[in-house]
């Protein structure tokens, strides 16, 4: 019996520097059948499109469409799947080699057992501007339902995905991953964690998408809330009796006027200075580094000086030294003492009185 196959899908929007990256994380699985879909999504920055284009392959399509936000790329690539799983992973993000095969065995084994599992998911790393790791919590129906329990990319069955509808495109890439599991939840499904950290999410700028959602979270999940108004009204005394013990368990219960937990704007403080210090660290490292720059820079004039020094002393010296031999004297001396200096030893006596008496003489 042949594996199930997986299709990776992959929107894009303007970010054709990574994607190369997502695609090549994608057919590296160790899981045979791994085919990908790119869908640009209308990218703008005039590079993307053909960046896109250079990757296609027998195991990489790729699909250009109007740009109608990531909701509504995820949902066309969907659509042009035929396997039995589907994996969203975004263009700037990654996937470990063993990703899909890990996955895909703890649904399957799940499903052995007799339940009724619409996904798999794993741990989280944060790479490139943020570091750890997101230690995803087991799957909690009720806890679902007060925040979400993992990240977008998992390895999902098709079946399920399209049972309930995709991809809410209307939230405008706020929470749809959030959407899309309550709505399996509801349906009687559940996820299956995987305790691995085998998803990369980059944080490559100060201004992602998933900073955009927090920032609206209080909106998003109000819509979340009206969309399912009959599940949440259902499980309403579930929720307020969780949500509170939440509150008490992390200590966050204790307000003081602001409305901000105590303890936690101790931390805060606790932080801003812990920050403070790392920038005067970071400050002081600099200093220490110009520092060492100003004075390997002075080592080098002084060498340089002392290099110019010396050899204004050769020039000068070999200045004198050529004035002094200019003088007729010091030719004839030197002369005399060469013409010598050839002659045979018994031979010079004569020369030498000669030079003795002219001396005397003068």
């Amino acid at each position: 019996m042949s594996p199930p196959g997986v299709t990776v899908v992959i929107p894009c929007f303007n970010y054709g520097r990574f994607v190369h990256e997502a695609v090549e994380s994608a057919l590296a699985q160790d899981f045979p059948g791994v085919t990908v879909v790119i869908v640009d999504d209308g990218s703008t920055d005039g590079t993307t499109p053909g960046l896109c284009d250079s990757l296609a392959s027998d195991r990489v399509r790729v699909i250009h469409q109007p740009n109608a936000g990531p909701a509504a790329a995820r949902n066309r690539g969907s659509r042009e799947a035929t396997s039995e799983y589907l994996v969203f992973l975004d263009a700037d993000d990654t996937i470990h080699p063993t990703f899909v095969s890990k996955l895909v065995r703890a649904i399957e084994t799940a499903a052995a057992s007799g339940s009724k599992v619409s996904h798999a998911y794993c741990q989280e790393v944060l790479t490139d501007k943020a570091e750890g790791t997101w230690r995803v919590p087991e799957w909690d129906p009720t806890l679902l339902m007060v925040t979400n329990l993992h990240p977008i990319t998992t390895v999902i069955r098709r079946s399920c995905f399209e049972e309930v509808g995709g991809f809410e495109e209307s939230l405008g890439g706020n929470y749809e991953d959030w959407d899309l599991w309550l709505r399996l939840s509801f349906a009687g499904y559940r996820g299956v964690r995987v305790p691995e950290p085998l998803f990369f999410w980059r944080r490559h700028s100060d201004d992602t998408m998933v900073m955009r959602a927090v920032q609206a979270h209080d909106q998003t999940y109000a819509r979340l809330i009206e969309r399912h108004q009959s599940q949440y009204s259902a499980c309403a005394l579930d929720l307020v009796r969780l949500s509170n013990s939440m509150l008490r368990r992390f200590d966050c219960n204790w307000l003081d006027e602001s409305g901000f937990p105590i303890p936690l704007m101790w931390l805060w403080k606790r932080r801003d200075r812990a920050w403070a210090l790392e920038a005067e660290l970071a400050a002081a490292r600099r200093d220490v580094e110009t520092w060492k720059a100003a004075f390997e820079e002075t080592k080098a004039l002084n060498a340089q000086l002392q290099i110019e020094v010396l050899r204004r002393a050769t020039t000068e010296a070999r200045a004198v030294r050529d004035h002094y031999e200019s003088y007729t004297a010091i030719r004839v001396h030197r002369a005399w003492h060469r013409w010598m200096a050839r002659l045979p030893r018994p031979l010079t006596w004569l020369p030498r009185q000669v030079l003795k008496l002219v001396r005397s003489a003068f």
